[in-house]
């Protein structure tokens, strides 16, 4: 080879090198990291276990007499105890909740409280004193998602038992108005389908960063979580009091940029202050429609879009109750 040759691929090897694209020696095992499979297999090894299907005997009297039907969703044991989450919807009316676990043992359940604001339910498994510990789900970060990262829904589509499928966050704040005044949604196209409501939405580590309760039929697939910073909230209220004691005050907030309405306030920071329900604290208080809100409990709050309206709900609705 000329001496101009190997100039000419010294100089290539160079720019390589410095560009990030010279060949580099791969670890053994580097190559089992990255294979999506084993972190599909991974991530369901971790959870599948906690993963319960529900079984309830509701009662009502719609029609003037006593009657009775059987409805199924999913859950998810957090506690080795036997703690689970489900749905509001699943066991609502509940007069029998029966719970069949991975490895074909089953109990009957104790509704420990409920919430219908964020559709979450706290069950306790009936167990004997002394039982062996239950597998149980870790709750992960839903802050730390991102659109496009692949998650599982994981429950029991159809009474079927138990199943997994996959697909992406299609959405981490996912506002629907009326449906929970104190969560955004995590929006995902994993196929959820009736019996799903309750399990739980699973990241690639094998957290659970969601719980799984709506979805659309129509127009593809389009399921709906209700995100674990909720979830550590309701369990917690649960827990202490046996329900959630959301506060009222009776605000009434609007954001910064109200597209729906055509409204747009010159403001960058805090919330405004649509209009106050009749004799609510916050009539009261003499707050006035136009008013704007920059902080609560002295935390900062900004809601420049309808997305920003939940969390600052949620913090109006655990503001403490014995406190003016």
């Amino acid at each position: 080879m000329s001496l101009r040759s190997c100039l000419l691929v010294a100089v290539v090897l160079l720019m390589a090198a410095v560009m990030g694209l010279a060949p580099t020696a791969r670890s053994e095992g580097e190559g089992d990291r990255f294979d999506f499979r084993e972190v599909v297999k991974s991530a369901t090894e971790k959870v599948f276990p906690s993963v319960v299907f529900v079984k309830c005997i509701r009662e009502g009297h719609e029609q003037g007499k006593a009657e009775t039907e059987e409805v199924s969703g999913s859950g998810v044991l957090i506690d080795s105890s036997g703690e689970l989450l489900t749905n509001w919807h699943v066991v609502e009316k509940a007069v029998e909740v029966r719970c069949l676990l991975h490895d074909g043992s089953h109990f009957e359940a104790e509704v420990l409280g409920t919430d219908k604001d964020t559709d979450l339910a706290l069950l306790k498994l009936a167990r004997e004193e002394g039982s062996p510990p239950l597998p149980q789900a870790v709750l992960g970060d839903s802050d730390s998602l991102n659109e496009g990262d692949f998650v599982m829904a994981m429950g029991a589509p159809w009474g079927m038992a138990r199943s997994v499928t996959i697909g992406i966050i299609s959405s981490t704040r996912r506002y629907l108005p009326g449906n929970s005044e104190y969560s955004l949604w995590l929006q995902t196209d994993a196929s959820i389908s009736p019996g799903n409501s309750g399990g739980p939405l699973v990241n690639t580590t094998g957290e659970v960063v969601g719980i799984n309760t709506r979805a659309i039929a129509w127009g593809g697939d389009i399921g709906f979580s209700i995100p674990s910073e909720t979830i550590r909230v309701v369990v917690d209220q649960i827990r202490k009091h046996g329900s959630v004691q959301w506060s009222w005050t009776g605000l009434q907030l609007q954001p910064l940029k109200d597209f729906d309405k055509n409204i747009f306030f010159e403001a960058t920071e805090g919330v405004m202050v649509a209009g106050t329900d009749p004799e609510s604290p916050a009539r009261r208080a003499v707050i006035q429609p136009q008013d704007r809100i920059v902080g609560v409990a002295h935390l900062q709050v900004t809601a420049r879009t309808a997305e920003g309206l939940p969390a600052i709900r949620r913090l109006l609705g655990t503001l403490p109750l014995d406190k003016p």
